[in-house]
């Protein structure tokens, strides 16, 4: 997915899978003129959404939210009742022992949702930062580095 910026329309309310602008921001970054925070276990903008997401970023420019970029998880446990299979069949199906199904990738810009497949990566959150990091860039084509900022609101 490749976003203009300058053409890029707010997201909020789109999905209701996207992290809450404001949820769990462990970190922000300036990279040009955008604004990049770094969501750890943030809430999603809907109420019945049966993921969970442990990692995100979500990009600012101008007030606007214009781009996410998520980990997530099935919810196995919200899953189960709503599809009617016990929570030991699911898990079994889904092939995990835990309550959360595989990590997979998810970018949300321009109106749409877009797979990334699943997330590869090592779980070590100084990699995850990176790899979110050079989703986002690669996302607006940006090429200055990010510059953490410290104590901004």
């Amino acid at each position: 997915m490749i976003i203009d910026r300058n053409e890029a329309e707010d997201i909020r309310g789109a999905f209701p899978t996207i992290p809450s602008e404001d949820s769990a921001v462990v970190k922000r970054y300036r990279a040009g003129d955008l604004e990049i925070r770094y969501h750890r276990g943030a809430e999603t903008a809907g109420d019945d959404v049966m993921i969970a997401v442990p990692y995100s970023m979500t990009v600012h420019k101008d007030g606007s939210y214009i781009f996410a970029v998520s980990i997530e998880r099935d919810d196995l446990r919200s899953l189960s009742p709503m599809l009617g299979i016990p929570l030991r069949e699911l898990q079994e199906e889904y092939g995990v022992k835990g309550f959360y199904g595989e990590p997979r990738v998810s970018l949300y810009g321009n109106g749409e949702k877009e797979s990334f497949g699943g997330y590869q990566g090592l779980n070590d959150e100084n990699e995850i930062i990176r790899f979110l990091l050079s989703v986002v860039l690669d996302t607006f084509d940006e090429l200055a580095e990010p510059e953490e900022i410290q104590n901004a609101r």
